[in-house]
Protein backbone atom coordinates (compact mmCIF):
# COMPACT_ATOMS: atom_id res chain seq x y z
CA UNK A 1 0.00 0.00 0.00
CA UNK A 2 1.52 3.30 -1.12
CA UNK A 3 -0.13 6.70 -0.68
CA UNK A 4 0.89 10.33 -1.00
CA UNK A 5 0.81 12.06 2.38
CA UNK A 6 1.73 15.37 0.76
CA UNK A 7 3.16 16.28 -2.59
CA UNK A 8 6.67 14.82 -2.55
CA UNK A 9 5.97 12.78 0.62
CA UNK A 10 4.99 9.12 0.18
CA UNK A 11 4.09 6.42 2.70
CA UNK A 12 4.44 2.73 1.91
CA UNK A 13 2.94 0.20 4.33
CA UNK A 14 4.14 -3.39 3.95
CA UNK A 15 1.86 -5.60 6.08
CA UNK A 16 3.77 -8.82 6.79
CA UNK A 17 2.93 -11.10 9.69
CA UNK A 18 6.14 -13.12 10.17
CA UNK A 19 7.95 -10.50 12.27
CA UNK A 20 7.69 -9.85 15.99
CA UNK A 21 8.91 -6.29 15.43
CA UNK A 22 7.66 -3.35 13.42
CA UNK A 23 10.19 -1.39 11.37
CA UNK A 24 9.61 2.27 10.52
CA UNK A 25 12.08 4.15 8.34
CA UNK A 26 11.86 7.73 7.13
CA UNK A 27 14.12 8.68 4.22
CA UNK A 28 14.90 12.29 3.35
CA UNK A 29 16.31 12.28 -0.19
CA UNK A 30 18.21 15.02 -1.97
CA UNK A 31 20.56 15.35 -4.93
CA UNK A 32 23.98 15.18 -3.31
CA UNK A 33 26.62 17.90 -3.22
CA UNK A 34 29.96 17.98 -1.43
CA UNK A 35 28.95 20.63 1.10
CA UNK A 36 25.45 19.30 1.76
CA UNK A 37 26.88 15.83 2.38
CA UNK A 38 28.71 17.15 5.45
CA UNK A 39 25.68 19.17 6.55
CA UNK A 40 23.44 16.11 6.40
CA UNK A 41 25.88 13.93 8.29
CA UNK A 42 26.16 16.40 11.17
CA UNK A 43 22.40 16.92 11.12
CA UNK A 44 21.86 13.17 11.49
CA UNK A 45 24.09 13.06 14.57
CA UNK A 46 22.36 15.98 16.26
CA UNK A 47 18.82 14.79 15.60
CA UNK A 48 19.65 11.29 16.86
CA UNK A 49 20.77 12.41 20.30
CA UNK A 50 18.20 14.91 21.60
CA UNK A 51 14.94 16.80 21.11
CA UNK A 52 12.89 19.38 22.96
CA UNK A 53 11.21 16.63 24.95
CA UNK A 54 14.29 14.44 25.34
CA UNK A 55 17.04 16.97 25.96
CA UNK A 56 19.85 14.44 26.55
CA UNK A 57 20.91 11.09 25.16
CA UNK A 58 20.02 9.56 28.53
CA UNK A 59 16.41 10.73 28.14
CA UNK A 60 16.30 9.43 24.56
CA UNK A 61 17.52 6.04 25.81
CA UNK A 62 14.96 6.10 28.62
CA UNK A 63 12.15 6.78 26.14
CA UNK A 64 13.29 3.84 24.01
CA UNK A 65 13.33 1.62 27.11
CA UNK A 66 9.72 2.60 27.76
CA UNK A 67 8.99 1.43 24.22
CA UNK A 68 10.06 -2.05 25.35
CA UNK A 69 13.64 -1.64 24.22
CA UNK A 70 12.95 -0.14 20.80
CA UNK A 71 15.95 0.60 18.59
CA UNK A 72 16.37 4.05 17.07
CA UNK A 73 19.07 5.57 14.93
CA UNK A 74 19.96 7.82 12.04
CA UNK A 75 22.13 6.93 9.06
CA UNK A 76 23.44 8.67 5.98
CA UNK A 77 24.22 6.93 2.71
CA UNK A 78 24.49 7.71 -0.95
CA UNK A 79 23.04 5.86 -3.91
CA UNK A 80 24.81 7.28 -6.96
CA UNK A 81 23.81 10.96 -6.95
CA UNK A 82 21.14 10.70 -4.24
CA UNK A 83 21.97 11.36 -0.59
CA UNK A 84 19.72 9.57 1.89
CA UNK A 85 19.28 10.81 5.47
CA UNK A 86 17.35 8.09 7.30
CA UNK A 87 15.55 7.86 10.65
CA UNK A 88 14.83 4.27 11.70
CA UNK A 89 12.80 2.82 14.56
CA UNK A 90 12.32 -0.87 15.32
CA UNK A 91 9.89 -1.73 18.10
CA UNK A 92 8.01 -4.81 19.33
CA UNK A 93 4.70 -5.52 17.69
CA UNK A 94 1.65 -4.84 19.86
CA UNK A 95 0.37 -8.38 19.27
CA UNK A 96 3.24 -9.83 21.31
CA UNK A 97 2.81 -7.61 24.37
CA UNK A 98 0.81 -8.44 27.47
CA UNK A 99 -0.60 -4.95 27.72
CA UNK A 100 -3.20 -2.68 26.21
CA UNK A 101 -0.62 -0.14 25.09
CA UNK A 102 -0.67 1.09 21.50
CA UNK A 103 3.05 0.80 20.98
CA UNK A 104 2.87 1.55 17.26
CA UNK A 105 1.19 4.89 17.95
CA UNK A 106 3.73 5.71 20.66
CA UNK A 107 6.60 4.80 18.36
CA UNK A 108 5.32 7.00 15.54
CA UNK A 109 4.92 9.88 18.01
CA UNK A 110 8.49 9.31 19.21
CA UNK A 111 9.78 9.54 15.64
CA UNK A 112 7.78 12.70 15.06
CA UNK A 113 9.37 14.25 18.14
CA UNK A 114 12.92 13.35 17.07
CA UNK A 115 12.49 14.57 13.49
CA UNK A 116 10.41 17.72 13.89
CA UNK A 117 11.22 19.01 17.39
CA UNK A 118 14.97 19.38 17.76
CA UNK A 119 16.57 20.87 20.84
CA UNK A 120 16.90 24.41 19.49
CA UNK A 121 16.40 28.06 20.33
CA UNK A 122 16.58 31.31 18.37
CA UNK A 123 17.06 29.48 15.04
CA UNK A 124 20.07 27.53 16.32
CA UNK A 125 20.52 24.05 17.71
CA UNK A 126 21.47 23.76 21.36
CA UNK A 127 25.04 25.09 21.24
CA UNK A 128 26.67 22.47 23.46
CA UNK A 129 24.94 19.67 21.55
CA UNK A 130 26.03 21.19 18.24
CA UNK A 131 29.65 21.57 19.31
CA UNK A 132 29.81 18.10 20.86
CA UNK A 133 28.37 16.33 17.81
CA UNK A 134 30.51 18.36 15.42
CA UNK A 135 33.64 17.42 17.40
CA UNK A 136 32.56 13.76 17.63
CA UNK A 137 32.01 13.47 13.90
CA UNK A 138 35.30 15.12 13.03
CA UNK A 139 37.09 12.83 15.49
CA UNK A 140 35.40 9.79 13.93
CA UNK A 141 36.52 10.78 10.44
CA UNK A 142 40.07 11.52 11.58
CA UNK A 143 40.19 8.17 13.39
CA UNK A 144 39.66 6.39 10.08
CA UNK A 145 43.31 7.21 9.39
CA UNK A 146 44.12 4.47 11.91
CA UNK A 147 41.82 1.89 10.29
CA UNK A 148 44.03 1.19 7.31
CA UNK A 149 41.53 -0.99 5.45
CA UNK A 150 38.93 1.79 5.59
CA UNK A 151 41.58 4.40 4.85
CA UNK A 152 42.69 2.54 1.72
CA UNK A 153 39.09 2.19 0.53
CA UNK A 154 38.53 5.94 0.92
CA UNK A 155 41.77 6.74 -0.93
CA UNK A 156 40.71 4.48 -3.79
CA UNK A 157 37.36 6.29 -3.90
CA UNK A 158 39.18 9.63 -4.25
CA UNK A 159 41.36 8.17 -6.97
CA UNK A 160 38.46 6.80 -9.00
CA UNK A 161 36.27 9.89 -8.69
CA UNK A 162 39.06 12.46 -8.72
CA UNK A 163 37.07 14.81 -10.98
CA UNK A 164 33.72 14.25 -9.27
CA UNK A 165 33.54 16.30 -6.07
CA UNK A 166 30.43 14.49 -4.86
CA UNK A 167 31.51 10.87 -5.34
CA UNK A 168 35.07 11.52 -4.18
CA UNK A 169 33.77 12.49 -0.72
CA UNK A 170 32.41 9.79 1.65
CA UNK A 171 28.65 9.78 2.32
CA UNK A 172 29.40 11.04 5.86
CA UNK A 173 31.28 14.13 4.63
CA UNK A 174 34.82 15.34 5.23
CA UNK A 175 36.46 16.81 8.31
CA UNK A 176 37.42 20.13 6.72
CA UNK A 177 33.86 20.92 5.56
CA UNK A 178 32.41 19.79 8.88
CA UNK A 179 34.71 22.06 10.87
CA UNK A 180 33.51 25.08 8.87
CA UNK A 181 29.78 24.53 9.50
CA UNK A 182 28.13 27.20 11.67
CA UNK A 183 25.26 26.39 14.00
CA UNK A 184 22.75 28.83 12.51
CA UNK A 185 23.62 27.74 8.95
CA UNK A 186 22.97 24.10 9.85
CA UNK A 187 19.64 25.00 11.43
CA UNK A 188 18.63 26.94 8.30
CA UNK A 189 19.59 23.92 6.22
CA UNK A 190 17.52 21.65 8.50
CA UNK A 191 14.47 23.78 7.70
CA UNK A 192 15.16 23.32 3.99
CA UNK A 193 15.43 19.55 4.41
CA UNK A 194 12.01 19.40 6.09
CA UNK A 195 10.43 21.60 3.45
CA UNK A 196 12.05 20.46 0.20
CA UNK A 197 13.53 16.94 0.42
CA UNK A 198 11.69 14.10 -1.23
CA UNK A 199 10.45 11.88 1.62
CA UNK A 200 9.83 8.14 1.49
CA UNK A 201 8.37 6.48 4.61
CA UNK A 202 8.21 2.69 5.00
CA UNK A 203 6.38 0.77 7.73
CA UNK A 204 6.97 -2.98 7.76
CA UNK A 205 5.17 -5.39 10.08
CA UNK A 206 1.88 -6.84 11.23
CA UNK A 207 0.15 -3.45 11.34
CA UNK A 208 -3.17 -1.84 10.51
CA UNK A 209 -2.47 0.22 7.40
CA UNK A 210 -5.27 2.70 8.05
CA UNK A 211 -3.95 3.38 11.55
CA UNK A 212 -0.47 4.03 10.15
CA UNK A 213 -1.86 6.44 7.55
CA UNK A 214 -3.86 8.32 10.19
CA UNK A 215 -0.83 8.59 12.49
CA UNK A 216 1.61 9.76 9.81
CA UNK A 217 -0.96 12.28 8.57
CA UNK A 218 -0.47 14.07 11.89
CA UNK A 219 3.15 14.86 11.04
CA UNK A 220 3.70 18.51 10.00
CA UNK A 221 4.81 17.84 6.43
CA UNK A 222 4.09 20.45 3.78
CA UNK A 223 3.73 20.05 0.04
CA UNK A 224 6.95 20.45 -1.85
CA UNK A 225 7.44 21.35 -5.49
CA UNK A 226 7.81 18.61 -8.08
CA UNK A 227 10.88 16.76 -6.88
CA UNK A 228 13.62 15.94 -9.35
CA UNK A 229 15.46 13.59 -6.98
CA UNK A 230 16.13 10.56 -9.12
CA UNK A 231 19.06 8.46 -10.23
CA UNK A 232 21.07 10.01 -13.05
CA UNK A 233 21.43 8.52 -16.50
CA UNK A 234 23.12 5.15 -16.27
CA UNK A 235 25.55 5.88 -19.10
CA UNK A 236 29.06 5.37 -17.76
CA UNK A 237 31.62 8.17 -17.84
CA UNK A 238 34.95 7.55 -19.54
CA UNK A 239 37.67 7.72 -16.90
CA UNK A 240 41.42 7.49 -17.42
CA UNK A 241 43.44 4.88 -15.54
CA UNK A 242 44.74 6.11 -12.17
CA UNK A 243 47.40 4.64 -9.88
CA UNK A 244 48.86 5.81 -6.61
CA UNK A 245 51.26 4.36 -4.06
CA UNK A 246 51.48 5.71 -0.54
CA UNK A 247 54.05 4.72 2.06
CA UNK A 248 53.21 4.48 5.74
CA UNK A 249 54.53 2.61 8.71
CA UNK A 250 51.95 -0.20 8.53
CA UNK A 251 52.22 -3.84 9.47
CA UNK A 252 50.11 -5.02 6.54
CA UNK A 253 50.07 -3.41 3.10
CA UNK A 254 46.73 -2.68 1.41
CA UNK A 255 46.15 -3.24 -2.29
CA UNK A 256 42.83 -1.87 -3.56
CA UNK A 257 41.71 -2.03 -7.17
CA UNK A 258 38.71 -0.45 -8.89
CA UNK A 259 37.16 -1.81 -12.08
CA UNK A 260 34.58 -0.33 -14.39
CA UNK A 261 31.64 -2.71 -14.06
CA UNK A 262 29.10 -3.10 -16.88
CA UNK A 263 25.89 -3.49 -14.90
CA UNK A 264 23.29 -0.96 -13.88
CA UNK A 265 20.43 -1.72 -11.58
CA UNK A 266 18.34 -4.46 -13.24
CA UNK A 267 19.62 -3.98 -16.76
CA UNK A 268 20.37 -6.99 -18.96
CA UNK A 269 23.66 -7.69 -17.16
CA UNK A 270 22.38 -7.16 -13.63
CA UNK A 271 21.86 -10.75 -12.44
CA UNK A 272 24.88 -12.06 -14.32
CA UNK A 273 26.89 -9.31 -12.62
CA UNK A 274 25.75 -10.50 -9.20
CA UNK A 275 26.81 -14.07 -9.95
CA UNK A 276 30.06 -12.91 -11.57
CA UNK A 277 31.07 -10.96 -8.46
CA UNK A 278 30.28 -13.84 -6.11
CA UNK A 279 32.33 -16.19 -8.27
CA UNK A 280 35.20 -13.74 -8.77
CA UNK A 281 35.72 -12.44 -5.23
CA UNK A 282 32.45 -11.94 -3.39
CA UNK A 283 32.22 -15.22 -1.47
CA UNK A 284 34.35 -17.82 0.34
CA UNK A 285 34.05 -19.99 -2.77
CA UNK A 286 35.40 -17.27 -5.04
CA UNK A 287 38.49 -17.36 -7.21
CA UNK A 288 40.19 -14.56 -5.29
CA UNK A 289 39.65 -16.23 -1.93
CA UNK A 290 40.77 -19.66 -3.12
CA UNK A 291 43.65 -18.72 -5.43
CA UNK A 292 45.09 -15.58 -3.85
CA UNK A 293 44.48 -16.23 -0.18
CA UNK A 294 44.34 -20.01 0.17
CA UNK A 295 46.50 -21.58 -2.55
CA UNK A 296 49.12 -18.88 -3.05
CA UNK A 297 49.00 -17.71 0.58
CA UNK A 298 49.70 -14.19 -0.62
CA UNK A 299 46.89 -12.32 1.12
CA UNK A 300 45.49 -11.97 4.61
CA UNK A 301 42.19 -11.21 2.90
CA UNK A 302 41.14 -10.87 -0.74
CA UNK A 303 37.62 -10.06 -1.84
CA UNK A 304 35.53 -8.09 -4.29
CA UNK A 305 32.35 -6.05 -3.94
CA UNK A 306 30.16 -4.24 -6.44
CA UNK A 307 28.59 -0.80 -6.35
CA UNK A 308 25.79 -1.34 -8.85
CA UNK A 309 24.65 2.27 -8.74
CA UNK A 310 28.04 3.59 -9.86
CA UNK A 311 29.01 0.67 -12.10
CA UNK A 312 32.08 -0.14 -10.05
CA UNK A 313 33.73 -3.26 -8.68
CA UNK A 314 36.33 -2.95 -5.91
CA UNK A 315 38.91 -5.59 -5.00
CA UNK A 316 40.54 -5.31 -1.57
CA UNK A 317 43.55 -7.33 -0.44
CA UNK A 318 45.77 -7.22 2.62
CA UNK A 319 49.26 -8.36 1.61
CA UNK A 320 52.98 -8.08 2.27
CA UNK A 321 54.47 -5.17 0.33
CA UNK A 322 56.99 -7.30 -1.52
CA UNK A 323 54.20 -9.47 -2.97
CA UNK A 324 52.38 -6.65 -4.77
CA UNK A 325 53.30 -7.54 -8.35
CA UNK A 326 52.68 -11.25 -7.84
CA UNK A 327 49.26 -10.54 -6.33
CA UNK A 328 48.37 -8.20 -9.20
CA UNK A 329 49.32 -10.92 -11.67
CA UNK A 330 47.20 -13.56 -9.95
CA UNK A 331 44.20 -11.21 -9.66
CA UNK A 332 44.48 -10.37 -13.36
CA UNK A 333 44.57 -14.08 -14.19
CA UNK A 334 41.35 -14.71 -12.27
CA UNK A 335 39.62 -12.12 -14.45
CA UNK A 336 41.11 -13.60 -17.62
CA UNK A 337 39.91 -17.05 -16.54
CA UNK A 338 36.40 -15.68 -15.94
CA UNK A 339 36.41 -14.12 -19.40
CA UNK A 340 37.33 -17.52 -20.84
CA UNK A 341 34.65 -19.32 -18.83
CA UNK A 342 37.25 -21.15 -16.78
CA UNK A 343 35.05 -22.26 -13.89
CA UNK A 344 33.20 -25.51 -13.36
CA UNK A 345 29.48 -26.15 -13.49
CA UNK A 346 29.69 -27.29 -9.88
CA UNK A 347 31.28 -24.00 -8.82
CA UNK A 348 28.51 -22.11 -10.58
CA UNK A 349 25.83 -24.22 -8.90
CA UNK A 350 27.36 -23.69 -5.45
CA UNK A 351 27.75 -19.95 -5.98
CA UNK A 352 24.08 -19.62 -6.97
CA UNK A 353 23.02 -21.69 -3.94
CA UNK A 354 25.01 -19.40 -1.67
CA UNK A 355 23.54 -16.24 -3.19
CA UNK A 356 19.98 -17.55 -2.92
CA UNK A 357 20.53 -18.77 0.64
CA UNK A 358 21.85 -15.37 1.71
CA UNK A 359 19.00 -13.62 -0.06
CA UNK A 360 16.33 -15.79 1.57
CA UNK A 361 17.95 -15.29 4.98
CA UNK A 362 17.89 -11.52 4.48
CA UNK A 363 14.12 -11.68 4.06
CA UNK A 364 13.90 -12.46 7.77
CA UNK A 365 14.99 -8.88 8.51
CA UNK A 366 12.34 -6.16 8.52
CA UNK A 367 14.79 -3.48 7.43
CA UNK A 368 15.57 -5.42 4.25
CA UNK A 369 11.95 -5.02 3.12
CA UNK A 370 12.17 -1.25 3.56
CA UNK A 371 15.57 -1.01 1.86
CA UNK A 372 14.37 -3.08 -1.08
CA UNK A 373 11.24 -0.97 -1.50
CA UNK A 374 13.27 2.23 -1.47
CA UNK A 375 15.53 0.85 -4.19
CA UNK A 376 12.48 -0.22 -6.19
CA UNK A 377 11.05 3.28 -5.94
CA UNK A 378 14.32 4.94 -6.95
CA UNK A 379 14.94 2.74 -9.99
CA UNK A 380 11.28 2.52 -10.96
CA UNK A 381 11.34 -1.27 -11.09
CA UNK A 382 9.50 -3.74 -8.88
CA UNK A 383 10.63 -7.33 -8.47
CA UNK A 384 9.48 -10.04 -6.09
CA UNK A 385 11.69 -12.42 -4.16
CA UNK A 386 10.53 -15.26 -6.39
CA UNK A 387 11.51 -13.34 -9.52
CA UNK A 388 14.94 -12.47 -8.10
CA UNK A 389 15.68 -16.11 -7.29
CA UNK A 390 14.43 -17.23 -10.71
CA UNK A 391 16.66 -14.71 -12.50
CA UNK A 392 19.73 -15.82 -10.52
CA UNK A 393 19.00 -19.43 -11.41
CA UNK A 394 18.81 -18.52 -15.10
CA UNK A 395 22.26 -16.89 -15.22
CA UNK A 396 24.35 -18.79 -17.75
CA UNK A 397 28.06 -19.33 -18.24
CA UNK A 398 27.88 -17.23 -21.40
CA UNK A 399 26.24 -14.28 -19.64
CA UNK A 400 28.92 -14.34 -16.92
CA UNK A 401 31.64 -14.38 -19.58
CA UNK A 402 29.94 -11.44 -21.29
CA UNK A 403 30.10 -9.43 -18.06
CA UNK A 404 33.70 -10.46 -17.40
CA UNK A 405 34.82 -9.25 -20.83
CA UNK A 406 33.49 -5.77 -20.03
CA UNK A 407 35.21 -5.48 -16.65
CA UNK A 408 38.08 -3.01 -17.01
CA UNK A 409 40.73 -2.03 -14.47
CA UNK A 410 40.35 1.66 -13.69
CA UNK A 411 42.44 2.46 -10.61
CA UNK A 412 45.04 0.90 -8.30
CA UNK A 413 45.77 2.25 -4.84
CA UNK A 414 48.63 0.69 -2.87
CA UNK A 415 49.32 1.50 0.77
CA UNK A 416 52.82 0.14 1.21
CA UNK A 417 54.64 -0.67 4.40
CA UNK A 418 57.93 0.18 2.73
CA UNK A 419 59.28 3.53 3.85
CA UNK A 420 61.29 5.41 1.26
CA UNK A 421 64.75 6.51 2.26
CA UNK A 422 66.71 9.37 0.75
CA UNK A 423 70.45 9.55 0.32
Amino acid sequence: MRIQIKQGVALTVIPVSQFKNTQISVHFLENASKLKTSYRSLLANILETSSKKYVTQILVSRALSQLYGAGFGTTVMRKQNIHDLTFSLSLPNDHYLDSSEDLLSEGIQFLQEMIFNPLAKDDCFHEQTFQRQQANLIAYINALQDDKQSYAALQLQKLVFNEDEVQSVPAFGDAKSLAEIKNHDLFDYYQLVLAHDRVEIYVVGDVNANQVVNEINQWPFVDRSANSVELTNSEKKERSFQARTENQDVVQAKLDLAYQFPTDFRNDNYYAGIVFNALFGGSPLSKLFINVRERASLAYYANSSVDIFNGLMVVQAGINSQDKEQVLTIIAKQLTDMQAGDFTDEQLVQIKKGLISNYVSSLDLERVYASRELTNDLVGSQISAEEWIDQIQKVSRESIMKVAKQVELQAVYFLSSEVKTHA
